[in-house]
């Protein structure tokens, strides 16, 4: 399948929550599929935290398949065929949009950590620029799990005219304290590495130790304790006796050790930094007296999709957008599917989503 990549520089400012301006900003993105003539025939999909515009066909030296590619190209679910999907990569991520590995135009040096915080809404007011620059002025559907879920949730309530449906996958309306806690050690792991130098390693090695200690603890709570204990167990590595040392000896240490090696070089450390405190920052309600009142005037189908086990962002919390937009009358459904995936189920095991999906934007 033939990817279109492109980015876009604009020069008009874009004013953040946080009160600075961005100017000039960028937003990179990719195409799948051609827009018609109406220009309604377009989705977009919005990626998760540790991902990227990326969302499917082969990308690089490696040929490494998007994180959707199971669900995104001629005949899947995201018919290409029939569709232009269109995948935007978030203000402050690594995938060519500006963030902190871009250039300040005042010093000619990356941003390192003088990047303003761009938080969810702001990534939704960059995409309402590019989808403008694009012509789109109303989207046949709007899909985004985990981090692309908050951004979904944003453009309902931002820009609701201008989606004709949208699918929500593993997000809440709000963070909670506890993920709050694990972006907060998190951000510790990656600052504690010699190699961040505050920021600025643009110039020298990167903080690889640091990002690959991240890297671990995300797949201790992007995976429940179910699915370890039915994939490792307590099971040795092949042909190993027990060393009685602190070296990786079973299974689940291997494992790890694998995540964390492969971390390196697959994402900017200080883009995680700023992408988990946008997460921080994400709270529908603030300054509403009810998730009701955020929504406004969207009436426009809308496909919530959570999995049993997630315990980061469960179903209940689900269901508060539910009844939210049952309230003002919006056509909802909420499905929550059973996969030993837990919160990561929507990018590794999608084949109880895949159905949900093809019929949701086919109807």
């Amino acid at each position: 399948m033939i990817v279109h990549t492109e980015t876009v520089v604009f020069d008009e400012p874009l004013h953040l929550e946080c009160g600075r301006d961005l100017q000039p900003f960028e937003i990179a993105y990719a195409r799948y599929g051609e827009l018609n003539a109406a220009g309604d025939n377009a989705i977009l999909v919005l990626h998760g935290l540790t991902t990227d515009q990326h969302a499917a066909g082969q990308s690089g030296p490696e040929g490494r398949p998007g994180w959707w590619d199971t669900v995104i190209g001629p005949g899947k679910a995201m018919d290409t065929d029939r569709w232009c999907v269109i995948c935007p990569n978030a203000l402050g991520s690594y995938g060519g949009s500006s963030g902190p590995a871009s250039l300040d135009p005042s010093t000619g040096r990356p941003y390192g950590m003088r990047f303003p915080i761009a938080t969810i809404a702001d990534s939704v007011a960059s995409q309402a620029r590019l989808a403008d620059h694009l012509g789109i002025r109303r989207f046949h559907a709007i899909t985004g799990g985990c981090f692309g879920g908050f951004q979904a949730l944003e453009w309902m309530a931002r820009h609701g005219d201008r989606l004709g449906r949208a699918v929500v996958i593993t997000a809440t309306p709000r963070t909670s304290a506890h993920n709050l806690a694990l972006w907060a050690v998190l951000r510790d792991a990656i600052r504690s590495d010699p190699n961040w130098r505050g920021g600025d390693y643009y110039d020298g090695p990167p903080p690889d130790a640091g990002l690959g200690l991240t890297a671990k603890f995300g797949a201790l709570f992007w995976m429940n304790r179910a699915t370890y204990e039915q994939k490792f167990g307590l099971k040795h590595l092949a042909g190993k006796a027990p060393a009685y040392s602190f070296e990786p000896e079973f299974e689940a240490e291997a494992f790890l050790e694998n995540v964390g090696r492969n971390a390196a070089g697959r994402m900017d450390a200080n883009s995680l930094l700023y992408l988990t405190r946008a997460v921080d920052y994400f709270d529908m309600t603030r300054g509403h007296e009810s998730l009701s009142d955020v929504f406004g005037d969207y009436r426009s189908p809308t496909l919530l999709v959570s999995y049993a086990n997630d315990w980061r962002y469960p179903a209940e919390e689900m269901a508060e957008i539910a009844d939210a937009l049952e309230a003002i009358g919006a056509p909802v459904r909420q499905v929550a599917l059973d996969s030993p995936g837990g919160h990561g189920s929507f990018l590794y095991d999608t084949a109880g989503l895949t159905p949900l999906l093809g019929d949701f934007l086919a109807a």
